[in-house]
């Protein structure tokens, strides 16, 4: 029976609630799809062909392999004191609790390229900063997780999250007729990102004015400090802090940080160019996949050259290279699994359940509230935006085509009910020095502000359709 296909994705959210472990519940997941599919013993087989068929896929090893190469390359930003050098630097500047804010955000043109990174980094350099200013720590966090996830969501260029997204669609249209590239419907569908730029409108009003920070709470405060929540479970394997090893040099961030974009914009030109004469044409026509790894690669190895130069050894560098690799491990392994449920589920007939006279039953202008809402509900629930992602895609891919409603809109609204689940993250509390119940109960009241207004915004939308 076709309705069997939901069990797979259900079982997950329902363990990853209850034992707030993702690796564990996905796994349970893509083992429940698998045996009602093959049976006991082929069932069990079937796992590892499900993940292998994952990996084999080229765009999807591209993916993993330049999320790897992103970790190794902050991991040596980190390790040549290129964070703690910007840090003295901001210190000079940022003399207020709003500017300290503010460098928040600006720091973001310099660590754009992975959420983590961004996170860790800029919590690093203003710190220290904020408590000579004697500045709030929870909005501080809240800056922190806003600029981790909504802003890098909204960068359609060198950023982690982008080449997940645009093999994520590359995977969900073959073989539907849909003839634009997945990069171009990506973009596209950053503008339908409604909820990720209403947080960064929330977020600026923060910043500049506060707008009642740390006055609407929602629960209750506790002083524990590694409690575990909903939210970045991807990131945990980023959480801790390096201690450099190295003098503080704040062109060991700046130099590595703009070879990555230079790079990478010439690799999108270069793969792109036999495709179109136009610069543009060759960049909306590139090899995606292909360019932004060649991009870190690239800058991988001029940073280590960067380094011998500073006299640091061969021997430190590859040894921070695997140590930077190793941290990204965890979140390598969701998405393998990831993307094995999804293939489960798929197999199982999911997509045969959005059936076109199911879709017409649902008036059109509500379609894409109901989808952010339902991709909003399950993130926070499993606590991870890429494995919500990976569920809903397929969903919103079929919903497009039975409806008609415009493709990229309905990308858009599964990348912004999976960014709900970020606007709250441990790894933001943690980088600034506070509890993570105090980061909840005074985030909270404006991630539910910014869903409501999410929601109604989706709906205005659906009455233009």
């Amino acid at each position: 029976m076709i309705w069997l296909s939901l069990i797979p994705a259900i079982i997950t959210i329902i363990f990853t609630f209850k034992i707030k472990k993702l690796i564990t519940s996905l796994f349970l997941g893509v083992l429940a799809g698998t045996l009602i599919s093959k049976g006991l013993i082929s069932g069990i087989t079937a796992i590892g062909e499900y993940m292998m068929d994952s990996i084999a896929d080229k765009d999807s090893a591209y993916t993993l392999s330049f999320l790897i190469a992103f970790g190794s390359l902050a991991e040596l930003i980190e390790m040549a004191g290129g964070i703690s050098g910007f840090s003295d630097k901001v210190s000079k500047w940022a003399k207020s609790e709003r500017a300290v804010l503010g460098w928040a955000w600006i720091l973001s043109i310099i660590t754009f390229f992975d959420s983590s990174f961004h996170t860790i980094a800029v919590g690093t350099v203003l710190s220290p900063v904020l408590n000579k200013v004697k500045g709030s720590k929870e909005k501080f966090a809240f800056i922190l997780s806003v600029t981790s996830l909504q802003l890098i969501l909204l960068i359609p260029i060198a950023t982690a999250y982008l080449g997940y997204m645009v093999t994520l669609v590359t995977n969900n249209i073959k073989d539907t007729g849909i003839t634009e590239s997945a990069y171009t419907l990506v973009v596209k569908s950053i503008f339908w990102n409604l909820f990720s730029w209403i947080m960064i409108l929330i977020c600026i009003g923060v910043t500049l004015f506060g707008l009642g920070f740390d006055r609407f709470k929602i629960g209750k405060d506790t002083e524990e400090k590694d409690e575990f929540t909903k939210g970045h479970i991807e990131k945990e394997e980023l959480s801790g802090k390096s201690i450099e090893e190295y003098p503080k040099n704040s062109k060991n961030l700046i130099i590595p940080v703009s070879v990555l974009l230079i790079s990478t914009i010439f690799f999108f030109w270069w793969t792109g160019k036999d495709n179109s004469a136009s610069f543009l044409g060759a960049l909306s026509s590139a090899e995606f996949s292909v360019s932004i790894f060649s991009g870190v690669i690239f800058t991988i190895f001029i940073t280590s050259l960067y380094f011998v130069f500073q006299k640091i050894s061969l021997a430190e560098i590859e040894d921070h290279i695997i140590k930077g690799g190793e941290k990204v491990l965890s979140l390598v392994i969701i998405l393998i699994l990831s993307w094995a449920l999804t293939s489960v589920t798929q197999d199982l007939g999911f997509n045969n359940l959005i059936s076109e006279d199911l879709v017409k039953s649902i008036p059109r202008f509500l379609i894409p509230a109901i989808l952010f809402l339902i991709s909003g509900l399950i993130s926070y629930t499993i606590g991870s935006s890429w494995a919500t992602w990976a569920l809903m895609m397929p969903l919103a891919v079929n919903f497009s085509l039975n409806s008609g409603v415009n493709i990229s809109l309905m990308i858009g609204t599964v990348w912004a009910g999976g960014a709900v689940t970020d606007i709250v993250s441990p790894l933001s509390s943690q980088m600034a020095d506070t509890s993570f119940s105090k980061h909840l109960t005074t985030s909270f009241p404006y991630v539910i502000l910014g869903v409501i207004i999410t929601a109604i915004a989706y709906i205005a939308v659906g009455f233009f359709l």
